[in-house]
């Protein structure tokens, strides 16, 4: 191919160069909705406003903006510059500022709220752990010298499926159970939802946390065979994946019979917290969803009298 052929006027690197420039900031483009996903729930579950709200919704912009110049983080070993190697490596680890603040202004919502440890909310706590080892391992394979033992190794693969996976999985998991009522006008059995929530967490964990073992010992990615000495934590993945698979299983069975067989939800906001235009209309809502135009005179997590329609 002539893009990989020096000869044919090609360079690898530089090919490098593109596909990252791309697929690093589509990485955030992924999360970002998940990250406002989870502040809406714990608004909701924790019944507080979303503390620093302002600071919250300018991390995401932030997150976008620096999220989409540090591409070359993947490249430290690819012959770039000590200097260009240096200025991604501070690059990235600006960028986990943002993404501090809203686990900062997160926790904080949680503070001396009232919480309601509803399925949403479980998935959305355990959002906020895994998404924070996921960063902490991000600052770690940040930092040039770490990246250059890691590269290429499991370590990356942990790293990447507890952002990916653990951030906008988990965040999709929360949403499904946060908007189910919503949407098909009856609430999933409770006691299924939980006992999913924990086999998928549980599983998680151990299925990705020996992933980072497994890098810092030299195993390395895109190989189909490993050596005696990388079995045992490749053995408890494994038994982890079974763990996490019964979970999900676990949740889509029950939700799928919830759909037809779940308690009607009479109350359009049968969280009690909710306070975005959605809460504001049946369960499920009606065709164009609002009789009346609404009128919007609050902010979206201001816990409030319910909003007033023309």
């Amino acid at each position: 191919i002539g893009v990989f052929d020096p000869v044919k006027g090609g360079d690898p690197i530089l090919y490098q160069h593109l596909f990252w420039f791309y697929s690093h900031p589509a990485v955030y483009i992924m999360i970002l909705p998940g990250l406002g996903v989870i502040s809406d729930i714990i608004s909701v579950h924790a019944r507080r406003t979303i503390f620093g709200y302002s600071f919250v919704a300018m991390s995401s912009i932030a997150i976008a903006l620096f999220g989409s110049i540090v591409w070359a983080h993947h490249m430290f070993v690819s012959g770039n510059s000590l200097v260009a190697n240096f200025v991604f490596s501070l690059l990235t680890m600006i960028v986990a500022i943002p993404s501090a603040v809203k686990v900062f202004n997160w926790v904080a919502t949680l503070y001396k709220g009232s919480i309601q440890l509803e399925t949403p909310m479980l998935y959305a706590l355990a959002f906020i752990f895994i998404f924070m080892i996921g960063g902490f391992s991000g600052m770690m394979i940040g930092v040039l010298a770490v990246d250059v033992h890691v590269h290429d190794t499991y370590f990356i693969v942990a790293h990447f499926h507890y952002i990916l996976f653990g951030g906008l999985g988990f965040a999709l998991f929360a949403a499904l159970h946060h908007w189910f009522p919503k949407m098909f006008g009856r609430m999933y059995h409770q006691m299924p939802s939980k006992i999913a929530w924990f086999l998928v967490t549980v599983g998680f964990n151990v299925l990705y946390a020996p992933m980072f073992i497994l890098g810092w010992e030299g195993m390395p990615r895109r190989y189909y065979d490993y050596l005696p000495q990388y079995t045992f934590w490749h053995q408890v993945s494994t038994v982890g994946s079974w763990i996490m698979i019964a979970g999900i299983l676990t949740m889509l069975i029950n939700l799928l019979h919830s759909i037809k067989n779940g308690k009607v939800c009479k109350d359009p906001n049968p969280w009690g917290g909710g306070r975005t235009l959605e809460w504001t209309v049946p369960s499920p809502p009606p065709l164009e969803n609002f009789r009346e135009v609404p009128v919007v005179n609050r902010g979206p997590y201001d816990l409030e009298p319910a909003m007033e329609h023309k």
